[in-house]
């Protein structure tokens, strides 16, 4: 298996404030990576500088076989590293298609021809397709959210925290959305505060604790690890 995105002794913080400190961590081709830990322990700082949001302050990333450490946020879209922030981010006044058609603009024609496939794949965005983002349930906005990254066709999705705020049906269907992309071929790296969920799901994964990995193993291995149990997941 070959190795996606490669993060060396990453650093990045607010301020005067260091959140992330030497942060390490593989993604390899075609498979999901999930990153567990407690709020405030650096998860959604780590992918905003992945996605080149945030500046770094020391470290290296590779992605796809470059270095990608000083590249623009627009840059590292176009090479197909692509975050779903938490929150979603809707234009809100924009209709759902008008949303997929922004993103899609980055790829031009292909981005565009791959609309219909994607309203064929989330039903409920093709009978809300002229309806305006923000009046979407929060569901639908995590919906229409995926979609609209998946227009840009990435190599790997950076997720942050997909499932929050939902009820358990959707979070269900949001979970299963993440299973078939997966399935599909495109790597995932995700930020999900049901650790239970995101841990059945992974293939492997990190903990993070006040910006540091502090326990890495498969998805499995971790599910069962006593620390991690005892922290997060009820034990």
């Amino acid at each position: 298996m070959n190795e996606l995105l490669t993060i060396d002794a990453l650093r990045a913080g607010y301020g005067n404030i260091e959140v992330l400190h030497e942060v390490s961590l593989t993604l390899q081709e075609g498979m999901l990576c999930a990153i567990v830990g407690a709020n405030g322990a650096g998860k959604t700082t780590l992918l905003m500088t992945l996605a080149g949001v945030m500046p770094t302050r020391g470290g290296r990333m590779r992605f796809n076989g470059a270095e990608i450490t000083r590249l623009s946020s627009h840059e590292r879209v176009r090479r197909g590293l692509v975050l779903v922030p938490e929150g979603r981010r809707m234009l809100a006044g924009m209709t759902v298609e008008e949303n997929l058609q922004v993103a899609a603009g980055v790829r031009g024609a292909e981005g565009f021809a791959r609309i219909g496939g994607l309203l064929d794949r989330f039903p409920i965005l093709r009978t809300r397709r002229n309806v305006p983002a923000g009046s979407l349930s929060g569901g639908e906005q995590q919906m229409l959210a995926i979609a609209r990254a998946l227009t840009i066709g990435p190599k790997a999705l950076l997720l942050d925290e997909p499932s929050m705020g939902l009820a358990p049906k959707l979070v269900d269907e949001i979970f299963s959305i993440v299973a078939d992309e997966r399935s599909r071929g495109t790597s995932i790296l995700l930020v999900e505060q049901n650790a239970r969920r995101a841990l059945e799901l992974a293939d492997h994964a990190y903990v993070m604790d006040r910006g540091r990995i502090v326990l890495e193993g498969t998805g499995s291995e971790l599910a069962t690890h006593r620390d991690v149990v005892a922290a997060y997941l009820g034990g």
